[in-house]
């Protein structure tokens, strides 16, 4: 009796991701933005006229130690910013301004749905927001009725919700949601099959042939 030798198995091809642009700020996100960066240059107006006049004055601490906490501010959620989001063969990656990306494992992820029912944040609803409008939608988000969520989005009418086991969901926001949506979940549903017939495949009997 001879054992008929398995074939061996082709490498895989690594799979290009999918691409998805963040959406565009929203008028409410412009607005607040344009808006703090404005009040940001108020402040410093007292030292440049302080400048120009050749005064000393020591109350100029305080309108000048504002403005620099709101620039350092918008630095940091500019640098935040989602840019781009990208599914790809076993994880989606959040690709932000200046920060490192964010990799969520298709293995946490249970799910993902539109969330156009959020798209009157922050105006109903909101309990606690870390961010919530400049340069968009960030960090955490306490609402009422749905709890704890995690913003990284830029557009509150592209809102898509990313259910993660025993961690918040993430609300993204790319540019063609319903688009986000079926990759995200058509690709979740291939890798768990993929991984399935990976695990079936060493247990499989080897058949056996006459000489």
């Amino acid at each position: 009796m001879e054992r008929q030798t398995p074939e061996a198995a082709q490498p895989a091809i690594p799979q290009e991701p999918a691409l998805f642009a963040a959406a565009p700020l929203d008028a409410y996100a412009r607005r607040l933005t344009a808006g703090l960066a404005y009040l940001g240059g108020l402040l410093m107006l007292p030292l440049l006229f302080a400048y120009l006049a050749n005064l000393r004055w020591a109350g100029l601490i305080v309108p000048v130690a504002l403005a620099l906490a709101v620039a350092v501010f918008l630095l940091l959620t500019y640098a935040a910013q989602p840019r781009r989001y990208e599914i790809g063969e076993r994880q989606l990656v959040v690709r932000r301004r200046l920060l490192p990306p964010l990799r969520v494992p298709f293995t946490i992820i249970s799910g993902a749905s539109s969330a156009a029912h959020l798209a009157d944040v922050p105006r109903r609803g909101l309990r606690f927001a870390f961010n919530a409008g400049i340069f968009g939608y960030q960090g955490p988000f306490r609402l009422a009725p749905y709890g704890e969520v995690f913003f990284l989005a830029t557009n509150r009418e592209r809102l898509v919700a990313v259910a993660r086991d025993g961690r918040v969901p993430l609300i993204l926001s790319p540019a063609r949601p319903r688009a986000f949506v079926e990759a995200l979940n058509d690709q979740r549903t291939r890798r768990a099959m993929a991984d399935l017939e990976q695990q079936g495949a060493p247990g499989e009997s080897q058949q056996q042939v006459p000489s």
